[in-house]
């Protein structure tokens, strides 16, 4: 899973439909002065593609699983 720094507005929407909470809230601000998401517990993710899909940006992308 990936989060483009470039792209992300920090709505967090990834963070709060992760059934599994693997996303988190960092202290890192991108270019544009938007709070960045992170990959908090990476081990967790089933690959479900939630956080791909909800991302009104499409800043996040998640490679394998189910497609």
């Amino acid at each position: 899973m990936t989060i483009d720094e470039q792209y992300c507005k920090g709505c967090f929407l990834c963070l709060h439909y992760c059934p599994k909470k693997v996303i988190g809230k960092s202290k890192k601000i991108n270019g544009k002065g938007y709070t960045l998401p992170y990959i908090a517990n990476p081990d967790a993710c089933t690959m479900c593609r939630t956080c791909e899909l909800i991302c009104p940006e499409l800043a996040v992308t998640v490679e394998g699983g189910a497609s």
